[in-house]
């Protein structure tokens, strides 16, 4: 067994010290924003001659590059160029290769699929949109049409012109790496933007998870796939816990105050402790709560609550605005997941 467990060790730094070694690093020419690729050794692999910007990450295979000329395409290390005219750009951030595999944009129907390491098509450009591949999955949208936002600003010769619009319509499918539909996402888990949860970037396979925070979707192939849920984990805590203690109390406690506190101020946000916090402000934060209790706020979550895998960290940004629209005002309390509890990090 010690072998066993030995030889697993040996192979696994080999593995990744493999991935380390082939890595290519972007340098910048002169503090400007032409960029080139040096190994881990510092030794220029390609000389700065694509536009930084659009592209970013290291190179690991395959990678998006737009030439100082103009030219755009998916560069391998060999120095071969694929996907002339293809290349992928959301926003104004190209594609980028995740889990051996990159999306390209067929530029004749506008359609998305993904090339694999070597810029060979393994699924074909039939969607809308996709993201990119987590743990052998990637969502894609199908079927779906662009839809202009409607613009608020009209002058003489823009009347209405907007440049900004979302997908309307369609599917929101998970793919596995052969094109494979795994299952659908319901609109009410997921909005139509590319740009999607950081949440679907993993996932629980085959596991008994709380349904009370976790999304969980039975899969085509016979595996169950759950999804940690930002929101139900917040409103579940918010309504058992923060909810029930205010009650209680008839305030919020001062435990559910981060240690250090944001005052949401024009021009630039204050930041005091906890103590003089509550001592100056914190009436305000009790009124709006009492005001939702009274049926007078309504509670709503922000697009712009957020999960970073990497560190865990958890914001949910609540919004109370008026049920009956007087003096239409937003308060904002942002509250952020610091080990198993959420505090108040954020307020007006």
């Amino acid at each position: 067994m010690k072998k066993l467990v030995h030889l697993f060790f040996v192979l696994f730094s080999v593995f990744c010290f493999g991935q380390e070694k082939d890595l290519w690093y972007p340098f910048f020419k002169n503090n400007s924003n032409t960029m080139g690729f040096k190994d881990k050794n510092g030794k220029v692999m390609i000389k700065p001659k694509f536009f930084a910007p659009f592209s970013t990450g290291n190179f690991n295979n395959i990678y998006a590059v737009n030439e100082i000329d103009g030219d755009e395409y998916y560069l391998l290390k060999n120095g071969n160029k694929v996907g002339k005219d293809s290349v992928y750009v959301f926003d104004t951030e190209y594609a980028k290769e995740s889990e051996g595999k990159i999306k390209f944009r067929d530029k004749k129907t506008d359609k998305v699929g993904f090339f694999d390491k070597n810029g060979k098509v393994i699924i074909p450009a039939i969607y809308n949109d996709a993201g990119d591949f987590h743990n052998n999955i990637a969502l894609v949208i199908k079927d779906a049409h662009k839809q202009k936002w409607e613009s608020k600003s009209k002058s003489e010769n823009h009347e209405g012109d907007c440049n900004h619009w979302s997908w309307k319509g369609g599917k929101t499918l998970a793919i596995n790496t052969s094109g494979s539909i795994l299952f659908e996402i319901p609109l009410d888990n997921y909005s139509h933007s590319i740009d999607y949860k950081n949440v679907y970037k993993k996932n629980a396979l085959n596991e008994n998870v709380d349904s009370d925070i976790y999304t969980t979707y039975k899969g085509s192939d016979g595996n169950t796939y759950s999804f940690y849920s930002p929101e139900k984990d917040f409103k579940k805590w918010f309504e058992t816990k923060f909810l029930t203690d205010f009650k209680s109390k008839g305030k919020i406690s001062e435990n559910y105050f981060d240690k250090m506190v944001e005052l949401q101020r024009e021009g630039k946000p204050k930041h005091i402790s906890r103590k003089i916090f509550l001592n100056k402000y914190g009436e305000n934060c009790n009124n709006l709560i009492k005001e939702y209790l009274q049926n007078e706020l309504e509670i709503n979550f922000s697009d712009g609550n957020t999960f970073e895998e990497e560190n865990k960290e958890l914001s949910i940004e609540l919004r109370l605005t008026p049920k009956v629209e007087k003096d239409f005002y937003q308060k904002l309390i942002i509250f952020t997941k610091i080990g198993d509890s959420f505090y108040i990090t954020s307020t007006p």
